[in-house]
């Protein structure tokens, strides 16, 4: 008897009401139907349909979660068989916690379904009855309401097929992407908002980042009183109106949002144009492709939003448009690996072909990937400096001066601007890192389309002058070692009053299982300094021997030291600073968020992964791995522990992948020589360094993995948090 009373049946509804005709069908189990008020219990292919006596009011439902308008031309039997003009309009509500775009592909594929011309009634009362047994098909769909409102012949053309999403915001300023509204391949939204103020749109570059490349709408803003644009969340504003009472609670108001690389427009109405009141000609280095979208409200209100959008037949092909995305996405990524392998060569050049065969493209595709090139140039991203010929561009930064010059002959520097401390780095993101932590700076090129180019950033940190370049990546390890060494031996030889070196990047991080205060996370910054008596403080592993007739292995390394201690004291004293200070805030946090706005324009995106990101694993010695928590600091320590910040370690820097991609290898190797940190085999760098006599330097690693720096997903802000600390110490000389 329960199992029958918990049955679901379809239960429809039907009302009248100055001249429109509403039916109601509703998942309902049988317990809770009225049988009093049932006209007709449906048999055969209707079965498990259940028809209400019709009424002169609905009760009162909760809005909906999302609506299909569209025209129909049928014959009405009530009207003597008369062929009539309609605007139907279809809401739907859902049952669980399906997401947006689940939602809206199922309202999408049910309407598609419902008026398949293969299929589709020509009578009213035919389509009533599809709709009813297509909901059956659907139970995802709990509630669905059928709107039919009869059109004068004057009334001007609608669009054949409207959609309309429906989202719901909170009170608590949260944005909410709203992937079900494509905005990728669009410049115009027109959508409804039911609010009392502070209704926020972000436009984004990147899906679920507001932090970076992101413009701002915010309407109703003070007490619904301005209205905004703001470059980035909460970011300064570009334009603002005077827009009072712009919003209501209680009733929708339409907008329409329009935008192009150049500039963003806002308007009431949804008629592109009409009534517009805010506009902001976007400059060139903050400008972007807006991808992805979300919306929010603020702690004074609650926010109930409508996205319309004009279907055509061809949104109802599901698999064509599921391939059309698939390719969408594959040539982003192949965009995106073009641009990497430009930044590994920087500041070398690379010809097409050379290009296309790393990126491993098709012959095929070359028309395609040539356009995509020049999206890039135009973007300012990359420059062809001879017909075929592609270089990497250093964009400029945000509220800094930073010229970029591409020069044939470096030019001359007086004796007060000449560098007296180098920097050295390895990848592209490092270097943008490290010169945003420069005053007064000049980037020049010296580019040559045969052989090796070189860059160096000029400017100040404090009062010491400073220039920073970059290794190039040639494409095979003998190249790159020989590069990197050249790279070297050209910036002393330049530079010749360089008194200090210090090598900035990424690396991989050395954890301890079970000591907070000799554990080394993602985030982190070691700093290379001896641990031992050898006064080693970068150590390369050539080989590994396992020892016979005992359990252990033998390594075969190569140590450097360098000779002049200025560097290390400086470390030493900036490190009983931080101990002994009343503050909780460490010279190098302030570093870091000053970088970040400087390099909000930059491709890559410098802010720290969540924390759940950072997970933990340790090899057993079976050899299964087994995911673990990071060890929590006790007694003092946890006074002043914050999850989350940079932490800085110390200890010496190893490289070799024999040891650091290995578990076992890497434990035991780590342990036999004090190594905090490991990073991908730059040997060359240390060996050029001593070859060129330069006896004071430095390896200073921001943490991106648990190997040795060539996972991706925390590389940026690893390099700006030793950039920071790399200008924390500079300061300290």
């Amino acid at each position: 008897m329960g199992t029958k009373e918990n049955t679901e049946e379809v239960v429809m509804t039907a009302m009248k009401q100055n001249g429109k005709a509403m039916m109601r069908m509703e998942r309902m189990k049988r317990k809770d139907i009225n049988f009093k008020s049932i006209h007709h219990i449906a048999g055969g292919p209707y079965k498990g349909i259940l028809v209400n006596k019709q009424t002169d009011k609905l009760d009162t439902v909760g809005p909906p979660e999302g609506r299909v308008e569209f025209m129909a031309y049928l014959i009405n039997s009530d009207q003597n068989n008369a062929c009539v003009r309609d605007l139907w309009t279809l809401r739907f509500w859902f049952r669980g916690q399906a997401g947006g775009i689940t939602k809206k592909q199922t309202f999408t594929e049910y309407f598609s379904e419902l008026i398949s011309p293969k299929n589709l009634p020509r009578k009213y009362v035919g389509i009533i009855k599809r709709a009813l047994v297509l909901l059956q098909k659907y139970p995802l769909i709990r509630r669905l309401e059928v709107e039919v409102t009869e059109l004068d012949d004057e009334e001007e053309d609608l669009p054949p097929i409207k959609s309309f999403v429906s989202v719901f915001t909170p009170d608590t300023y949260s944005y909410r992407f709203v992937p079900e509204v494509a905005v990728d391949n669009k410049n115009f939204l027109a959508f409804k908002i039911k609010a009392k103020c502070d209704a926020q749109i972000a436009l984004c570059a990147i899906y679920g980042d507001v932090e970076r490349k992101t413009f701002e709408i915010c309407l109703g803003a003070e007490g619904n009183n301005k209205s905004f644009i703001r470059d980035g969340s909460l970011g300064p504003v570009k334009a603002e109106a005077n827009t009072v009472n712009l919003l209501n609670e209680n009733d929708f108001h339409y907008f329409w949002l329009a935008w192009s690389e150049s500039h963003i427009e806002v308007g009431r109405g949804a008629k592109q144009g009409q009534a517009k009141f805010l506009r902001w000609d976007v400059p060139p280095n903050r400008q972007f492709k807006v991808n992805s979208m979300a919306v929010a409200t603020s702690r004074a209100t609650k926010g109930q939003w409508e996205f319309a959008e004009i279907l055509d037949e061809k949104d109802f092909k599901r698999e064509s448009k599921r391939n059309n995305i698939k390719l969408s996405l594959l040539w982003l990524a192949k965009k995106h690996r073009m641009l990497q392998v430009l930044e590994d060569a920087y500041p070398n050049s690379i010809s097409t072909d050379a290009l296309f065969k790393t990126c491993k493209m098709k012959q095929s595709d070359t028309i395609t990937a040539v356009v995509m090139l020049k999206d890039l140039e135009k973007k300012n991203l990359i420059k062809e400096v001879e017909r075929g010929i592609w270089l990497r561009m250093q964009t400029k930064e945000e509220m800094t001066e930073h010229e970029v010059h591409l020069v044939q002959i470096l030019p001359s520097l007086i004796s007060k601007d000449l560098p007296t401390i180098g920097i050295i780095t390895s990848l592209y993101h490092e270097k943008l890192a490290v010169d945003a932590m420069m005053d007064y700076k000049r980037t020049f090129v010296k580019f040559e389309t045969e052989g090796a180019s070189q860059v160096y950033t000029i400017g100040k940190i404090g009062s010491h002058n400073v220039v920073s370049t970059k290794l190039s990546k040639m494409g095979n390890a003998e190249g790159d070692m020989i590069a990197s060494e050249n790279t070297v031996t050209r910036l002393l030889g330049i530079f010749s009053n360089i008194k200090h070196i210090l090598f900035v990047g990424v690396g991989g991080a050395v954890p301890h299982y079970t000591d907070y205060a000799q554990h080394v996370r993602l985030g982190d910054v070691v700093v290379s300094t001896p641990m031992d008596e050898s006064g080693a403080l970068y150590v390369y592993c050539s080989k590994v021997e396992k020892i016979k007739s005992a359990t252990g292995y033998s390594y075969v390394t190569r140590i450097w030291s360098p000779k002049e201690k200025v560097l290390l004291n400086a470390v030493n004293k900036l490190k009983r600073q931080v101990e002994y200070s009343s503050s909780s805030e460490r010279p190098w946090d302030k570093h870091i968020e000053t970088g970040k706005d400087i390099l909000r324009g930059q491709e890559t995106n410098f802010h720290r992964p969540m924390i759940k990101k950072d997970r933990l694993f340790y090899t057993k010695p079976d050899g299964s791995v087994i995911q673990v928590e990071h060890p929590i600091p006790k007694g003092y320590a946890a006074r002043n522990f914050n999850e989350g910040w940079t932490n800085v370690r110390y200890g010496a820097i190893g490289c070799g992948q024999k040891v650091s991609r290995s578990d076992p290898l890497r434990g035991d190797f780590a342990q036999m020589n004090g190594i905090k940190a490991f990073q991908q085999e730059h040997d060359a760098v240390l060996e050029a360094i001593e070859g060129s006599c330069c006896d004071s330097y430095l390896v200073i690693l921001g943490m991106c993995d648990y190997e040795d720096g060539n996972k991706q997903e925390w590389r940026c802000y690893a390099a700006l948090a030793a950039a920071a600390y790399m200008k924390s110490l500079i300061l300290q000389l």
